[in-house]
């Protein structure tokens, strides 16, 4: 562990926005001027399913923390950017703190230390992608081209069938609606961490699926949570030895779902790696060429492992590598609620923000419980956006367009910032509205959300609508809730060009 590192900026703190990165894929990425106040939820088990509970946001005026990356930015575009160099079995944390007319910056370091970059410079967007694809370089990033998914967590959630999602199959090839994947997700197995055995509600086995939808021309793709499993698992049951643990000796709680909380698995002990493995392999030898794993976090959570001398990230970096070594080097693997830098390499696809979701926001949960890592378009958009220089690490997967009416309360305006996100990011390409439900119009915007597109760059750093970064190349985007800048509220509007 290495000393902290500080820096002692010559710049008035009300002059200076402040771009951050939170922790995992949920954590909030903002662009803030950086007198304010950076968020830290009231809810206990937000902690470690939203956030790093060991480096939680400052929740104090005039201090923001980040991870791996952070970048002060002065009113000419100018300013300070730092990286870590290498994130596979080190965490990177970064403070920044206002002080009396000037800005103190502090580096630290869990686990191995690594180089960092640090650098004063007249180009932060700039210096951010070069520091950003210098990480990814070192680490060997995973970057295929993106895919277009149809997923079917959004339409049926847990209630999902073998039948709804053929159903939705057999009408995307009528339809002649360019997805590569169709994927299965949370709601066929038995239980978080029993997924060999399926749930009675499902229809079928997950393994029947493969099949069908091989002969439709789809990849075949299914959702895990792998490193966690439910109190009432058999997983739990056969093998606590296998559980995370505190300092008391009892199985460590690893944030709540399910309607019930839940235990991260140690993945430092040699019987889950090859669990891992194996549960991996099988899932492969099913017809799963495409995974999606997610509440990753749960592998990196502080606690006691049966090696303590292996750090967080270390421990971390061990079970991903072990799913790899499961599936299969050509498999295409997408990480979810994951350490975003420690998962570089072994990913293929990484979940950049929030879920989307069929409404705007729950702004009383943002406001008055200082979490905004729940499901909403807003999180969404807010932190995916502001995490744009990250198609360097692997391809970004900002969540689902969300097209169709019924069952939504986004508006026009809002669907279509939505897709223009999609459009923005340029990574992965996902829908999971029941197809059989969405009229002409409807049909229309999903096939414009399936269009591939490469990464747009910030426009500027220096302004924003809404606290995150807003202005790009191709577009503007609205996160206020008002108009401005002659774009409606929670909308987005194309930069005409000539």
């Amino acid at each position: 562990m290495a000393p902290p590192t500080h820096w002692t900026l010559p710049a008035p703190p009300g002059e200076v926005r402040v771009l951050v990165s939170g922790y995992q894929s949920w954590s909030e990425a903002e662009l803030r001027p950086l007198t304010e106040r950076q968020s830290v939820p009231l809810m206990r088990w937000r902690h470690e399913q939203g956030h790093d509970p060991a480096f939680l946001p400052s929740g104090e005026a005039g201090v923001w923390r980040s991870h791996t990356l952070i970048a002060l930015i002065r009113p000419d575009g100018g300013g300070w950017v730092g990286c870590a160099g290498d994130a596979a079995a080190t965490f990177t944390h970064w403070e920044a703190r206002a002080g009396e007319g000037n800005i103190k910056v502090t580096c630290t370091q869990e686990g191995t230390p690594t180089e960092v970059a640090w650098e004063e410079t007249g180009n932060v967007i700039g210096t951010v992608e070069a520091l950003a694809a210098r990480l990814g370089q070192a680490m060997t990033a995973r970057t295929p081209p993106p895919l277009r998914v149809w997923c079917s967590w959004y339409s049926y959630y847990r209630e999902v069938t073998l039948g709804a999602v053929l159903d939705n199959a057999r009408l995307a090839r009528e339809l002649d609606l360019p997805f590569d994947v169709f994927q299965l997700d949370d709601g066929f197995q038995a239980g978080i961490g029993d997924w060999l055995d399926p749930s009675p509600d499902f229809g079928g086995h997950a393994r029947d699926l493969p099949g069908p939808l091989s002969e439709l021309g789809f990849t075949p793709g299914l959702w895990l949570a792998p490193f966690l499993a439910a109190p009432t698992s058999r997983l739990a049951a056969e093998h606590p030895e296998w559980l995370l643990r505190g300092e008391d000796g009892t199985p460590l709680l690893a944030g709540h779902n399910w309607g019930t909380p839940h235990h991260a698995l140690d993945t430092t002990h040699p019987e889950v790696r090859a669990w891992l493995r194996d549960l991996a392999a099988t899932v492969r030898g099913w017809g799963y060429p495409y995974l999606k794993l997610d509440f990753l976090f749960g592998g990196a959570l502080p606690g006691v492992r049966h090696d303590p001398t292996v750090s967080r990230a270390g421990a971390y970096r061990m079970g991903l590598q072990a799913l790899r070594d499961g599936a299969g080097e050509d498999a295409f693997l997408l990480g979810c609620g994951a350490p975003l830098a420690a998962s570089v390499g072994l990913v293929d696809a990484m979940r950049t923000g929030p879920d989307v979701a069929p409404l705007w926001e729950e702004e009383s949960r943002r406001l008055w419980l200082g979490d905004a890592t729940g499901p909403s378009a807003r999180n969404a958009l807010h932190t995916a956006l502001s995490r744009w220089y990250q198609h360097a690490w692997y391809q970004p997967d900002p969540d689902v367009a969300i097209v169709r009416r019924e069952r939504s309360l986004l508006n026009d305006e809002e669907r279509g910032a939505v897709a223009g996100m999609l459009d923005v990011i340029g990574g992965l390409r996902a829908s999971s509205d029941p197809l059989g439900g969405l009229d002409g119009h409807e049909l229309g915007l999903l096939r414009r959300c399936l269009e591939i597109s490469s990464p747009d760059r910030p426009r500027t750093l220096t302004r924003s609508l809404g606290g995150a970064v807003t202005h790009f190349g191709r577009g503007t985007f609205n996160l206020t809730g008002k108009a401005a800048e002659g774009i409606p509220a929670h909308g987005y509007r194309e930069v005409p060009h000539d």
